[in-house]
């Protein structure tokens, strides 16, 4: 390989190849966001402004299922019925309606049924709302959650006015793990992913009877597991093969008969990780951010098969990932690192095909009672002072090394002229350039086999640089 000098040679001699021929925007898009109990707290509407200005695109607020937590049903509930006095909507709709003010789109998430719409014979050491959630209840909530957000419901607040309408509905948090939803395993076999694709097709009829465009999105599951034989957290490729009724023979997967396939519009993970953005899990069937191909396959197996339906092309969703930070958290990794591994983690996701990510946090959770049982994944510090993360999340730029080439991935923070340029001594010289739209995201590559650093510019805003030894 020729090794140009620096200068005007190098400048004259780069190759750059725009991938697609539309020039180096990239056709699939990665929408952002964040997933934070603070969207639905008393100063939801100060962290969703700074979600906006961060770049968001989406935000997720966790909503609840907001009825009255008794054991029995409360006389003349009409469950379906948003307006209904038993439930109490307040907080959702404040929070609601100030991410729409703020240009943001919904993901409505909730966890945990109130003890009526549990199943019978739970146990007294059960998890607290994860008992056999009941399937007609949950087609019933989901009624009343598409009505109140379906745009046409009238805010209480201003009857004048229409309740702002919610993008996306998701069921539940990580139903592979004991403390969502129990019980996990009976006499030695899968129980929740049945359980959970009953849900599901519950959640989906109940959405989709009152608005067909609104978008159903499975819970996150969790990276991690145990052994089977363990009978405990399950891991999430086998639990996505039990519900998406996918049969693992060897190395080779094959859809199966399925009574009543699951029906969504996008499968959702939580790829977290025990190091680095690239570093694999160990189980095979445990799934970290290097790991969404295991789920792609299983995903198109059974569209293929018909276990995954409608027949579309099913989303792939990261709702939650982040990494503790130091500081504050002294066992966290350092701040400037974690503002890497940010955008090498939104880099690594988009290449598997995952097409929208939600940060989990977008700032810091106060030690309560402890580091060790709170996040230090945000952005912002608890005090409001920005992390180095804030920039990457924003305005990501990756590179790295492949056959010889010198591959450029990021996605720009707002529209405009998009210059790419390498460092020349204390010079900046572009390499390349093109016109972008806001969130787009953009791949690029040009020959060189040299150490470089390299950074993008858009309207006096510049990324982190990333450097190439």
């Amino acid at each position: 390989m020729i090794r140009w000098r620096w200068g005007g040679a190098l400048l004259a001699c780069l190759i750059t190849v725009a991938l697609p021929p539309t020039g180096a925007i990239a056709s699939r898009q990665l929408l952002l966001g964040f997933a934070d109990e603070v969207f639905d707290g008393q100063n939801s509407s100060t962290w969703l402004q700074r979600a906006a200005t961060a770049g968001s695109n989406v935000v997720r607020i966790n909503i609840g299922w907001v009825a009255a937590n008794a054991p029995r049903k409360p006389a003349g509930f009409n469950a379906r019925d948003p307006a209904s006095p038993d439930y109490d909507f307040t907080a959702d709709d404040a929070a609601v309606k100030a991410a729409t003010a703020d240009g943001l789109r919904v993901i409505a998430n909730f966890t945990g049924a109130p003890r009526w719409a549990e199943g019978p014979h739970m146990p007294r050491n059960a998890s607290t709302g994860s008992w056999k959630p009941n399937d007609r209840d949950l087609e019933d909530y989901a009624i009343a959650l598409a009505k109140r957000y379906s745009g046409r419901f009238p805010d209480p607040t201003n009857p004048a006015r229409k309740l702002p309408k919610v993008w996306a509905f998701q069921l539940w948090n990580e139903p592979n793990l004991p403390d969502y939803l129990e019980p996990q395993w009976q006499h030695g076999r899968p129980a929740s992913p049945a359980i959970y694709r009953g849900m599901l097709n519950a959640f989906y009829r109940g959405i989709k009877s009152v608005d067909p465009g609104a978008l159903v999105v499975t819970a996150g599951t969790a990276p991690f597991g145990d052994p089977a034989e363990a009978h405990q957290r399950m891991m999430p490729a086998l639990f996505w093969r039990q519900v998406l009724c996918v049969q693992q023979l060897g190395s080779k997967l094959r859809d199966t008969h399925c009574k009543d396939p699951a029906h969504f519009d996008a499968l959702a993970h939580h790829p977290y990780s025990v190091g680095a953005p690239d570093t694999r899990a160990l189980n095979p069937d445990d799934v970290s951010i290097p790991d969404m191909g295991k789920l792609t396959k299983i995903l198109r197996v059974a569209e293929r098969g018909g276990t995954a339906l409608p027949h579309i092309r099913h989303q792939l969703w990261v709702t939650e990932t982040g990494y503790n930070t130091r500081p504050p958290n002294p066992k966290g990794i350092p701040v400037g690192e974690d503002a890497r591994w940010l955008e090498q983690t939104l880099e690594l996701l988009w290449r598997q095909g995952v097409s929208l990510v939600t940060w989990e946090d977008i700032v810091d959770q106060p030690p309560n009672p402890s580091y060790f049982f709170s996040s230090q994944s945000g952005v912002f510090y608890l005090d409001g002072r920005p992390k180095p993360a804030l920039a990457t999340f924003r305005f990501p730029l990756v590179a790295w090394r492949q056959r010889g080439t010198v591959q450029i991935w990021g996605r720009v923070p707002s529209g405009g002229r998009l210059t790419l340029e390498v460092q020349d001594g204390n010079n900046w010289k572009t390499i390349s350039s093109l016109n972008v739209h806001t969130g787009s995201t953009f791949l690029t590559h040009f020959v060189d086999t040299r150490a470089l650093t390299l950074r993008g510019q858009l309207d006096g805003v510049s990324s982190m640089s990333w450097h190439l030894g």
